[in-house]
């Protein structure tokens, strides 16, 4: 059962350390390639997939993207040097019940335990954060009525 959150954006929800979207359309597999087409539309690489079902023997479909922008990691270790300890960016899918739920973790969260007191890692970050949010939004767009205007 989906809880109860915040609205973030359209389509878009928060807990505590992650942003998410729930589908009530779409096979998983179907899902699982536009979320990856819209991954690379935003010019970031899959850079490894987690098969969290084969690993754990669980029965539904589970998958964690690992994620990179080599033009972010560049800037990333320019204002946050030790960045190598909290990359790559991470998003999930998985089946819940009859419904499909896309994760990505919020990057902003990282900022507090890491470099709290450095402005200029915070605000690089929120980049990160928009970009994650905006492909869950558009992803989620393909298969749900959606009132989304990008980021731009």
């Amino acid at each position: 059962m989906v809880s109860k959150s915040n609205a973030y954006e359209d389509l878009v929800q928060y807990e505590k350390g992650y942003y998410y979207v729930v589908l009530n359309k779409g096979s998983f597999k179907i899902v699982n390639s536009k979320l990856i087409e819209e991954i690379h539309n935003h010019g970031w690489d899959v850079i490894h997939t987690i098969n969290v079902d084969k690993t754990s023997k669980i029965k539904a479909p589970y998958k964690t993207h690992l994620l990179c922008k080599s033009k972010y990691l560049e800037k990333g270790i320019k204002v946050f040097k030790p960045i190598g300890v909290i990359i790559p960016c991470k998003m999930a899918i998985y089946v819940e019940g009859n419904k499909i739920k896309i994760l990505v973790e919020d990057v902003m969260e990282l900022a507090k335990i890491y470099a709290s007191d450095n402005p200029d890692f915070n605000k690089f970050l929120l980049k990160v954060k928009e970009e994650m949010i905006d492909i869950l939004n558009k992803t989620a767009s393909r298969f749900q009525k959606s009132k989304y205007t990008p980021y731009e």
